[in-house]
């Protein structure tokens, strides 16, 4: 695979913007009782240097700041800052980020035996929407592996102005699953990966018939309880379902939780929440999706840092929300951000790379 981002992290010349107002601690970070260690980044091992510089650029304009930075290490919070008007209880819309949480919920669904596997045909367990406009064979093979590999064959691809299947189509109909389970084929399910949000919303809609309850439920249930997270929202999609392809929204601190769950194997705080291998079979980058591999719902590619390279695993979404995972350093990064569409909706890649990863590898 190609280091894409070495040339990210060295770049620089991005629009400015000025007026911040940030908030937050910085480092150290105080504690809030709501379950989170807290450290510094020196105690951490990481150099305080680099964010210092960080904060500084922002406020002179040389990058315009994102809504919210937050730095986890050897599982404590070390960096806590916010802009914009974020603060630390401001729910933030996590737009696609949402995707990797779903794929989470998938994991645990299919460890109670609630979905009968990775490879059934999907059809006949959503058959309230029979019958199945553009009928095709190919489509009865399309399973919950092609879902969440973003590898399901239907004539659907956000990346494409034309594509039947582009989210907005569906957004803008009145059954979203429905609409998305019509869709006509274009090829074998798993032939090749096209990014395809209506997937994720099909994915969801099994999870909630497989658990007899909502999704927003079942989340609470068995992944925001047991992390002590009590403030979510889920957004409703047409046709009485859930929007598991995006538009959850969480605190920053709760993002994070998320992140150090995946980096503890599933764990958190000692108890085991999500299955370790599901984390393990989630991570693993096996096709090209864009600019990086693309495992279940999760990206993956490897940073460059002068000659270091660093491993990643993360969530990401429109705008700027991004859930970094480093396992090699023992690290979690949280940014959002409100840059909907716009070329900054990226600028979380050269800033974690330029500064928290360069802080955390004393560079």
């Amino acid at each position: 695979m190609a280091n894409w981002l070495v040339g990210m992290v060295l770049a620089c010349g991005l629009v400015a913007c000025g007026g911040l107002g940030m908030e937050g601690p910085g480092s150290p970070v105080d504690s809030t009782g709501d379950g989170w260690p807290v450290s510094s980044l020196e105690a951490e091992g990481m150099n305080p240097a680099r964010l210092a510089e960080l904060e500084r650029k922002l406020e002179a304009g040389d990058y315009r700041a994102p809504d919210s930075l937050l730095i986890v290490r050897n599982g404590k919070l070390v960096y806590e800052r916010y802009w914009n008007g974020f603060r630390r209880d401001t729910p933030h819309d996590l737009r696609s980020a949402t995707k990797s949480v779903t794929s989470m919920l998938t994991g645990i669904a299919l460890e109670q035996k609630l979905l009968p596997g990775l490879d059934a045909p999907i059809l006949p367990l959503l058959s309230r929407y029979a019958p199945f406009q553009n009928a095709d064979a190919r489509k009865e093979r399309l399973t919950p592996r092609h879902l969440l590999e973003m590898r399901t064959g239907l004539a659907c691809n956000d990346w494409q102005e034309d594509s039947p299947g582009k989210e907005e189509r569906m957004y803008d109909s009145r059954d979203w699953v429905k609409f998305i389970l019509d869709l006509p084929m274009v090829e074998e399910p798993g032939q090749s990966s096209a990014y395809c949000t209506g997937g994720v919303v099909v994915l969801g809609a099994l999870v909630e018939d497989a658990a007899g309850t909502t999704f927003p439920e079942f989340s609470r249930r068995h992944l925001f309880e047991p992390l002590g997270v009590t403030d979510f929202a889920w957004q409703a999609a047409d046709g009485g379902r859930t929007d598991t392809g995006g538009h959850l929204h969480l605190r920053p601190r709760d993002f994070a939780r998320l992140g150090q769950v995946m980096l503890d194997g599933g764990r958190w705080q000692g108890l085991q929440v999500l299955p370790e291998d599901w984390v393990r079979e989630s991570t693993v980058g096996r096709h090209p999706l864009g600019d990086s591999k693309y495992g279940h719902l999760w990206w993956v590619n490897t940073f460059g840092i002068g000659d270091t390279p660093v491993e990643a695993w993360f969530a990401r979404g429109n705008g700027g929300q991004y859930l970094f995972v480093f396992p090699s350093l023992n690290l979690v990064a949280v940014f959002t951000g409100s840059f909907y569409g716009q070329p900054e909706s990226d600028l979380a890649l050269e800033l974690c790379g330029r500064f928290v990863l360069a802080s955390a590898l004393r560079k």
